[in-house]
């Protein structure tokens, strides 16, 4: 028994051995040398298997494929910048492997930029250093001064690249030596500098350094110090030392607006005033000289508010000058006259007229009589009256007329004149004073004259319409006995000018006309049917219409007024010989005492009501019809009720509004009616609309 146990240990033991060492065996991991790599290139993973990774089958996929993508093979594409995790899974028959492997994608560095606007960089073509350069360059030229040190500034684009640091390098630490950003130059002389990306050294830019001797002072000489607007003045520069290396300027100007210089120091007059030109050494040494000009005006144009003047007699008229420029040194000036038998001029340039004709006014510069300029003057006599031959005149629509008009004197220099209306919708006129009506009214035609005396008349014109036609706006109406209605004759066209007519009745027994114009005045008198007629004054034109006189506030009876089973019933005959297409009523309620029972849906004890079905001559209502408007049916007892026709509405337009005054109250009492006190007055309801 003990040897079996010990024999078992044995084994146990020998087992723990072994496992170890085969479990060692089985390697699954990436090799860890490359974890970055740019945007757009790939990287090509190494996959270490051994043992039982080593007999699988192996499959690569990363957790940002935005970032970075993975093959079939292990090959990683940089996508865009971040960070990718790749993961490699290794299946066996029994067993899955894994390893994984973090890449950092870099964004490059695509450009690098110099900030060049406070450097002195030429072009190597530039005159100022083509000549002093040992050979001859593509690079830019940067001139630097012996002994001063010059910071360079960069920027690496784009901005999220991951490492925008740059570098700056010298091809001659003897000429140039670089410090950091400082470019310190040592000797006089030639070199190349490079400024490149650190992250991408395959990005950069080359600059020619020239190391010269620096201007230590300037001094502008010239031959003058002013000039003339638009003249010119050459200035010159000398250098010290004799030996600086660059003998070149910037020229510049403190006041363009008084004088400016071009880059050969040629200074141009612009404007009267001073102006200090800056001369400032090219070289970057940052010496400069000033020299102050001065820029005087002289005259150079008069100008005339007006060069062609008309002056009547009797009057006068001052001319006006200006001098040109305004900032001119001097703006005197004098005044002439070429016939003083037509027109004098005084000293301030005032024109007074002595006879009529035409002359010539010169206005010259004092000092600079060759600056001048010249008015014609002519001299004339005014109109002093127009007159129309007649006050006022009348025309037909679309005819034309020719009014006359007289000017005085008849020996005014200029007797033409013009024409206007004032309301060209009713009348134009032309220029010769021919006049057209275009529609009824009446306007005012104006002349004046036309040589500025401001003399004008005018002729009232009154534009008639005939009258072509008329017609009856009704031709059927409608009038009760004893009352009376305007009827209304519509004149062809509508704004025709005489709107007078004659009227008779066919039967004055039965209804009148009254009226000189075109809405007479019906009267009717008894029941029955008639015509009138009208005749235009303008035209003979003639219209008529009939007349139908009755009762009408009669023309409906309330035949039947009544309750039952606490509701109103209603009977209405139609006694006129019209079809009723519509009437209206008011019904009050009452209970056993006379006290009103409210019956509407805001508590009222009277309502309004209407028929809405035609009757036609000698019909009846019938019941179910009636529309009772507002009405709610009462729990108290109904024990008087009223009733009374307030209007009425006919097919042929007629529509009548009976007067409180002339209203028919028909009321019904139950047997039980007591009445405390009794009904016997109940005010008419305004009829629906």
């Amino acid at each position: 028994m003990m040897k079996k146990r010990y024999v078992a240990l044995l084994a146990l033991w020998l087992l723990c051995l072994v496992l170890p060492a085969q479990a060692a065996q089985n390697v699954c991991k990436f090799d860890r040398t490359v974890t970055t790599f740019f945007e757009g290139e790939t990287l090509q993973t190494s996959l270490i298997l051994e043992g039982v990774p080593a007999t699988g089958t192996v499959t690569y996929t990363t957790n940002a494929a935005h970032n970075a993508t993975v093959d079939a093979n292990g090959l990683v594409t940089g996508v865009s910048k971040g960070y990718a995790t790749i993961t490699a899974t290794v299946k066996t028959e029994k067993q899955t492997f894994k390893a994984n492997i973090q890449l950092n994608v870099l964004r490059k560095v695509q450009e690098i930029t110099v900030k060049e606007d406070r450097l002195p960089v030429f072009m190597p073509t530039d005159p100022e250093v083509k000549e002093l350069l040992s050979v001859f360059s593509l690079h830019k030229v940067l001139v630097l001064r012996k002994g001063v040190t010059q910071a360079i500034q960069a920027t690496c684009t784009p901005k999220d690249a991951n490492d925008r640091k740059f570098t700056i390098t010298s091809s001659n630490e003897e000429i140039v030596r670089v410090s950091g950003s400082n470019l310190q130059p040592k000797a006089t002389g030639e070199c190349m500098i490079t400024v490149a990306s650190k992250q991408n050294p395959e990005v950069y830019v080359q600059y020619r350094v020239l190391v010269v001797q620096p201007v230590t002072k300037l001094k502008i000489t010239a031959d003058s110090k002013s000039t003339y607007v638009d003249g010119q003045l050459q200035l010159s520069v000398q250098y010290t030392p004799d030996n600086a290396s660059i003998q070149a300027v910037t020229w510049t100007s403190s006041n363009p607006k008084a004088a400016t210089v071009d880059e050969n120091g040629l200074v141009t007059g612009v404007g009267k005033g001073t102006a200090s030109i800056k001369a400032t050494a090219k070289d970057g040494s940052g010496r400069y000289a000033t020299f102050s000009v001065t820029v005087m005006q002289q005259p150079q144009s008069i100008t005339l508010k007006e060069t062609d003047i008309s002056v009547n007699m009797g009057s006068s008229k001052t001319l006006q000058a200006t001098v040109l420029p305004k900032n001119a040194n001097s703006k005197k000036v004098t005044w002439t006259s070429s016939d003083e038998s037509v027109a004098k001029v005084s000293t301030s340039g005032r024109v007074t007229p002595v006879g009529p004709g035409k002359c010539t006014i010169m206005c010259q510069s004092q000092e600079f009589p060759a600056i001048f300029a010249a008015a014609n003057v002519t001299v004339k006599q005014l109109v002093t009256k127009i007159t129309f031959a007649e006050k006022e005149v009348s025309l037909p629509v679309n005819t034309s007329m020719q009014v006359f008009w007289e000017v005085s004197p008849q020996n005014a220099t200029d007797q033409s004149v013009t024409f206007s209306s004032n309301k060209e919708s009713i009348a134009t006129v032309d220029a010769n004073g021919l006049i057209t009506g275009h529609k009824r009214g009446e306007c005012y035609i104006t002349v004046k004259a036309a040589d500025g005396s401001k003399k004008q008349a005018r002729i009232k014109v009154s534009v008639l319409q005939p009258v072509e036609g008329v017609h009856m706006k009704n031709d059927t109406l409608s009038v009760g006995v004893d009352e009376s209605i305007t009827a209304t004759a519509v004149l062809e066209p509508s704004d025709a000018s005489n709107n007078r007519m004659t009227w008779y009745s066919a039967d004055p027994s039965i209804a009148t006309v009254k009226g000189s114009r075109n809405k007479p005045t019906i009267t009717g008198w008894r029941w029955g049917t008639t015509s009138i007629t009208g005749v235009t004054e303008d035209g003979g034109y003639v219209t008529t219409a009939t007349i139908n006189v009755g009762n009408y506030d009669k023309a409906l009876k309330i035949t039947d007024l009544y309750i039952s089973d606490n509701r109103i019933k209603i009977v209405v005959n139609n006694e006129s010989n019209m079809n009723i297409t519509r009437f209206y009523y008011t019904i009050a309620c009452y209970d056993y005492l006379g006290n009103p029972v409210p019956c509407t849906t805001y508590g009222g004890h009277a309502f309004e009501g209407s028929y809405r079905y035609t009757l036609y001559e000698g019909d009846n209502t019938e019941h179910g019809r009636f529309s009772f408007h507002d009405f709610v049916q009462p729990e108290t007892p109904i024990a008087h009720v009223t009733m009374q026709i307030t209007g009425y509405r006919t097919d042929d337009g007629y529509s009548r509004d009976i007067r409180g005054d002339r209203q028919i109250v028909v009321e019904f009492k139950t047997a039980a009616y007591v009445g405390q006190p009794e009904v016997t007055d109940v005010p008419a309801e305004a009829p629906l609309q």
